[in-house]
Parts: structure tokens; C-alpha cells; sequence
């Protein structure tokens, strides 16, 4: 953190900047507005702590100035001849985050100044949010519309559109939920399979694996691929006899650093299993979700006992191990 010190009284200025430099802030002093216009000109100020009696233009107006070229610039406005309670009125009336009379307690003084650096910290942090959130919705919208493109393309008729549809989207809502309750943050694999079977009973999947933690976009991604494998399931595979088991098996290969995480959907226990003449549009959803970290293509091997998916995922920052 970088704080402008702006006095004209050299032993007071020498003074605070002590005491913040004591207490681990890079400090930039100026004993006139002019000068301190340049410093922030020429230097990250976080904060400009400004005493109301300068040379060149009052402290009042110098808060002023320095708020209307960037209203994020905090200011600590103090004042050693603050004679009326209107003084500290005018102070943050004129846009001043905070008033100080002199002579202060260096405690008192600390404390302010790590007051209005925290709430610095506080907006930094909501407009960091604000940002992600702003990415989060545009990938979300973009997947959107690729579900919507592939269901249109996939469905017979406005009734079947609509019934895939409302299967899909709700799958990406609960890969969303897992997310949220990390603040973003991402969510394991198991999580995510877990969250995304459980409409389709999870008594009837077996989920083999170590801890892997995906980052938010590859994780709504893999929670929908996931949903596509356990819907074809449901209607063409394992799921449609009370036997069928769907086992869902992970590891990772670090041969290679980073490393591979290789994942295969296996299931068992269902009606005989004929290869389709041609790759359906579901298959080719779930290569395409899967594709931004997949090495190589997903297979998709049609034995008679029961379909076999894999792919291998790249590990990164994105994917990787808990």
C-alpha cells in the first residue's frame, strides 16, 4: 500500500510518515497541492492523507481536485487549527473518506488510516466480483446457447426440443449450485458427478477417483457432459433395467508433467449394445464440452455389454489434483 503524506509543516509531515513508515507503508510526501497532484500523477497513491492549510490551495479543495480526477483515491483530511465542529463537516462534505483533528494519538491515527485502507481493499474486492461475475454470466450464456443449438439440431418435434432442454439446463444449475458454495472458488469432480446423477439415482453409480478440484468453467462443462452420458443412459443403456450400473472410474498420470487425468464411464448390466451408424448429436455435446481441456478426442466404444466413454483431460490450474 502507497500513501501520500501532503503537508506543509515539515516536522508534522516528517512525523506521520514516520509512523506509517513504521507501520509497513510505502510513504510519498508533497508540501504542496501542487506537488501532490504530480505524486499521484506519478505513483499508485491508495491513500492521500492532506492537511487543510497548504501553500498554494486549501486541503478542502486539494480533496476536491483529487476527487474528481479519481473519485477511488481515498483521503484522511486532518488539520491542526480545526477551531469549529463545522471544520470536520467541510472536510467530508468536500469528499473526504475521513477528518482527523491535530494533535492525534498515533494509535487513533494508525487505526483510521488501516480503517479506509480496508475499505479500499472492500471496494477492490466488489469490483473484482462485479468482473467475474460479468465473465461468469457470458460463459454461462455462451453454453446456453450451445445447449440450445444442439438440442434444436438433436429433437424431432417442438415437444421433444422443449423436454431436452428443460433436462439440460437444470443440470447446469446444479453444477452452478456446487460452484456457488465455494464463492466461485471451483468444486471437486466427485461433487460435481454426484450433484449432476442424483435425479437419476445414485444408488445405481459407482464413482472411483482421488480428489480432483476443477476450476469453475471446466466444472459447469464436465456437470453437463456428465448429465448427457446419464440421460442417454437412462434412455438407451444401463438405466433402463433394474440391474444396470453405470461405473464412473478416474485416475491421474503423472508421467508426463503436468499430468493426464484419464476418466472412463463404464456401464454394465444393461440391454445389448449396438454402435450406432452414425455419431449422434449427444455424443458430439459431450466432445464438444469436454474439448477445451481434452487430450485427444473422447471415445465412445459401443460394446455389447454396455457403452465405454473415455477421455483424458489435460491437468492444469484448471484441473488438477486436491
Amino acid at each position: 500500500m502507497t500513501i501520500l503524506v501532503v503537508d506543509d509543516n515539515a516536522p508534522g509531515r516528517y512525523l506521520k510518515s514516520r509512523q506509517l513508515a513504521a507501520l509497513g507503508y510505502r510513504v510519498h510526501e508533497a508540501a504542496s497541492a501542487a506537488s501532490a497532484v504530480d505524486a499521484i500523477k506519478s505513483n499508485p497513491i491508495e491513500l492521500a492523507i492532506i492537511d487543510v492549510r497548504l501553500p498554494d490551495m486549501s486541503g478542502f479543495d486539494l480533496c476536491k481536485l483529487i476527487k474528481r480526477q479519481d473519485a477511488s483515491l481515498l483521503v484522511l483530511q486532518t488539520s491542526a487549527t480545526c477551531t469549529t465542529p463545522d471544520d470536520p463537516v467541510a472536510g467530508l462534505d468536500q469528499g473526504a473518506d475521513a477528518y482527523l483533528a491535530e494533535p492525534m494519538e498515533p494509535a487513533i491515527f494508525a487505526a483510521t488510516v488501516r480503517a479506509l485502507l480496508r475499505l479500499r481493499d472492500a471496494e477492490s474486492h466488489r469490483e473484482l466480483l462485479i468482473r467475474e461475475l460479468s465473465h461468469r454470466v457470458k460463459n454461462a450464456l455462451a453454453i446456453i446457447q450451445s445447449l440450445i443449438g444442439f438440442t434444436r439440431r438433436s429433437a424431432t418435434s417442438l415437444d421433444e426440443f422443449e423436454a431436452l432442454l428443460i433436462s439440460r439446463v437444470p443440470a447446469m444449475a446444479r453444477a452452478h449450485d456446487i460452484v456457488m458454495q465455494t464463492a466461485w472458488e471451483g468444486a471437486t469432480l466427485s461433487s460435481i458427478i454426484e450433484a449432476v446423477i442424483a435425479p437419476f439415482g445414485s444408488n445405481r453409480f459407482l464413482l472411483l477417483g482421488p480428489q480432483i478440484w476443477l476450476a469453475p468453467n471446466p466444472a459447469v462443462r464436465f456437470g453437463l457432459a456428465m448429465h448427457e452420458l446419464a440421460s442417454n443412459a437412462s434412455k438407451h443403456g444401463a438405466m433402463t433395467t433394474d440391474r444396470g450400473q453405470i461405473e464412473v472410474r478416474w485416475t491421474a498420470d503423472m508421467t508426463n508433467p503436468p499430468g493426464l487425468l484419464n476418466l472412463s464411464w463404464i456401464e454394465m448390466g444393461g440391454p445389448e449394445v449396438k454402435a450406432p451408424a452414425n455419431v449422434g448429436l449427444g455424443s458430439m455435446l459431450v466432445g464438444n464440452l469436454l474439448a477445451p481441456d481434452a487430450e485427444g478426442q473422447a471415445r465412445f466404444d459401443y460394446r455389447p455389454s454396455g457403452l465405454w466413454f473415455q477421455v483424458g483431460l489435460a491437468l492444469s490450474d484448471r484441473i488438477r489434483l486436491a
